[in-house]
């Protein structure tokens, strides 16, 4: 005994604060600040796809318009099938480990583009392979072949440009994300322009414009690949260490993103299958006005999922969704003064754009499109939580309702039916997520989702 006394530690001290345990805060300026570079982005996006649909319209007709909307269908759902989940694992991942290991974020992101190129290529030569099949077996309008053919070659560029995009979130780099948005957007809109007012138009048709379209990424991944190159270059061994855990942290992802972009798609695919050609081109008018409202909720989904996987308790979680219960009040109220004043817009288009059922699918789609934002709020949610199968399965569901309920409600009820489908099937897929979170957010204590050294689904 030194007959020194050593004073014990109280029995209990309050930890220092880890930055990252502070979690996602809507309300403060840098989350509205990023929240509106997005936004402006999307909205940017969103208007330039409005504008290129009424001049698609204008310039090619309903039947143009409506190869179109079947081969951007096409594209959206096989490249969300060739992404694998790499996107959300990516932001995921990497955005989980930035602030603590900025190495290892820096790898997840070049292991993420680098399986973007792997996957990209092989869909790409598949598509082409498979392009006559599809157009007839799924399409059944075999004369579409060669505009599947020339959409399969857009598949990796899309597919890159789906990488960078996400690498540039998953650090929280709005800003340089949005800019490039505008540029990609302002490209595609210029793939028609330059054909329909180049030589008095005689330039323009289907295929020369789906070639330019496909091409529109091109120097948006360029320019974000630059951006990107010092998380191109991961230290030794880094790379294929990540490499491993995004294949084993991705299957959940993508079952859960592969369902859902195709329920998103499906009642075009639909209608191209089971309906006419020029059907699809004023279904997919409606679908571009009433998906107008569709920029808040994407917008929200790219800003939420970096920033909430942050939070660390079910009791953030909780205020999380209680803050956005406002917010979806407040675009209820902005859906209904939409659903009051766009259906004028559809004159845009042309007159065969303008028959009744047209404005009737509008305003239906309107209402579907309302539902998908507290989906992608409570979707975000669930993936922070470590639940992406359970999430899968939830859209999965859906597309397997949607399987059996559009062939009838094509052929029964034409593009209303197909609209009143989606809008049932968004309101459904709501209305389970809620009853599946209230279970897992319920009591108190830290979420275990994707601890990092664990990268699991526990599910």
């Amino acid at each position: 005994m030194s007959g020194t006394v050593q004073v014990e530690p109280p029995p209990t001290q309050v930890p220092p604060v880890n930055p990252s345990r502070r979690g996602f805060r809507m309300p403060t300026k840098q989350s509205l600040l990023d929240f509106g570079l997005v936004f402006g982005g999307m909205a940017f996006a969103t208007a330039a796809g409005f504008v290129l649909k009424v001049l698609i319209g204008r310039g090619l007709g309903a039947t143009g318009l409506g190869i179109f909307g079947m081969c951007y269908a096409t594209l959206t759902v096989t490249t969300t099938l060739g992404d694998l989940g790499i996107r959300h694992s990516l932001i995921t991942l990497a955005s989980r480990t930035r602030t603590e290991d900025s190495a290892r974020a820096q790898g997840y992101v070049a292991a993420g583009l680098f399986l973007k190129l792997i996957t990209g290529t092989a869909v790409m030569v598949l598509g082409w392979v498979l392009a006559p099949w599809a157009a007839e077996v799924i399409f059944r309008k075999p004369q579409v072949t060669p505009y599947l053919q020339i959409t399969a070659m857009g598949f990796l560029l899309w597919g890159l440009w789906d990488g960078v995009e996400g690498s540039l979130q998953s650090s929280q780099r709005f800003r340089s994300s949005a800019i490039l948005r505008v540029l990609l957007e302002g490209m595609r809109l210029a793939s028609f322009l330059v054909l329909w007012l180049g030589m008095e138009g005689r330039f323009l048709s289907m295929d020369r414009f789906l070639w330019l379209y496909f091409l529109a990424p091109l120097l948006a991944v360029m320019i974000g690949s630059w951006l990107l190159k010092s998380s191109l270059r991961p230290r030794s061994g880094q790379l294929l260490e990540s490499l491993k855990q995004l294949v084993a942290f991705a299957p959940g992802v993508f079952f859960f993103r592969t369902a859902t972009m195709a329920l998103l798609f499906l009642d075009s695919l639909a209608l191209a299958r089971y309906g006419e050609l020029s059907q699809v081109g004023q279904y997919e008018a409606a679908k571009g006005l009433a998906y107008a409202i569709l920029v808040v909720s994407e917008s929200l989904g790219m800003v939420l999922l970096p920033k909430v996987n942050l939070v660390r308790t079910r009791e953030a979680m909780r205020l999380v969704l209680r803050r956005f219960l406002v917010y979806f009040a407040i675009l209820a109220v902005v859906a209904v003064l939409w659903l009051s004043v766009a259906g004028a817009l559809l004159a845009l288009f042309g007159p065969a754009f303008t028959r009744p059922e047209v404005f009737r699918t509008f305003q239906t789609l309107v209402v579907a499109t309302l539902f998908t934002i507290p989906g992608t709020t409570l979707a975000m949610v669930m993936l922070a939580l470590g639940r992406p199968g359970l999430l899968g399965l939830v859209a999965a569901g859906q597309v397997l309702l949607g399987l059996l309920a559009y062939p009838v409600m094509v052929v029964q009820f034409g593009m209303v039916g197909t609209a009143f489908t989606t809008a049932a099937l968004q309101l459904l897929g709501v209305v389970v997520l809620v009853a599946v979170l209230r279970p897992l957010l319920a009591g108190g204590g830290a979420v275990s989702a994707f601890p990092n050294e664990g990268l699991r689904d526990p599910a």
